[in-house]
């Protein structure tokens, strides 16, 4: 049997719009046994074998490889499931780099973790979150044609990050097009002059940086209307860096102490969750 664990992750991190993640502890657990016929144990109902995740990216990497017919069958278990769907974490690119590194794994392909994040790339649309995903820690990803190129940052164990968790879903592709499709030249340059700085922020823990660089003009004062509350959320202390996790729903704190109890206020619209960075997937043959 092959247990793989893929961490939650949030992207953008405010200036770093489609190509900044970082991950967190929370995972999906899947397990995978070879069967005579392609299972699923514990999805929801509405996620069939044709539209479940993992089991179609599985497919789809093997068949990179082999003619269909030779394709392994597999039973998927979903263990545990703590990154929930739709709210900005990362769920979707968990179950897809989870489906292709069952796939490397069961059949032997010994692709690397990183040719197999790529292939999860193209298959999520854009790689921030699977790269967070595979690699863990701070990511900055993007695609160069036919290829992605990475890299990958410490964080700082200084740094406290809370998540705010509706029950309330908003639909990636509404949140996209509520952007604008221009972006002026003042607010590119105030992104990039932004952006180059907040690796280093988050390596060593500034959070006087992090105030004065996360500050994003392209995407989040679009998004934060469809998440619940947003005008509390945004008049936080000002000892709280807010930013809209992936396109939300859920949203991103960061302080540099713990902040759940003074968040009480905000609890009957929100889970409230401190997290701890993710070193990245985890792959074991049990």
């Amino acid at each position: 049997m092959i247990k793989i664990s893929t961490p939650a992750t949030s992207a953008n991190l405010s200036v770093g719009f489609d190509s900044l993640a970082i991950a967190f502890n929370l995972y999906n657990e899947f397990h995978f046994e070879q069967s005579p016929v392609f299972r699923t144990v514990g999805f929801n109902n509405r996620y069939t074998i044709k539209n479940n995740l993992v089991i179609t990216s599985y497919i789809a990497y093997s068949k990179q490889f082999l003619d269909e017919t030779k394709v392994i069958p597999v039973k998927v278990s979903l263990v545990k499931e703590d990154i929930p769907i739709s709210r900005g974490l990362g769920s979707s690119a968990s179950c897809i780099l989870a489906g292709v590194l069952a796939a490397n794994k069961i059949h032997g392909f010994n692709q690397s973790l990183e040719e197999c994040a790529s292939f999860a790339s193209k298959l999520e649309g854009h790689p921030d979150n699977v790269f967070a995903c595979a690699f863990g820690k701070l990511t900055a990803s993007f695609q160069s044609e036919s290829k992605y190129l990475y890299d990958v940052f410490y964080v700082s164990n200084e740094l406290v990050f809370t998540l705010l968790t509706p029950d309330q879903k908003v639909h990636t592709k509404k949140l996209r097009n509520a952007l604008k499709q221009e972006v002026s030249l003042q607010d590119t340059v105030f992104h990039l002059s932004r952006m180059i700085h907040v690796p280093k922020g988050f390596r060593d823990g500034n959070f006087e940086l992090l105030k004065d660089v996360l500050q994003d003009r392209v995407h989040e004062q679009y998004r934060f209307p469809f998440i619940p509350r947003y005008q509390e959320i945004q008049e936080l202390d000002n000892d709280i860096i807010t930013c809209i996790s992936g396109s939300g729903s859920s949203v991103l704190l960061i302080s540099e102490k713990t902040i759940t109890k003074d968040l009480t206020h905000l609890e009957n619209t929100f889970t409230i969750k401190e997290v701890n960075v993710s070193n990245g997937v985890k792959v074991e043959v049990v």
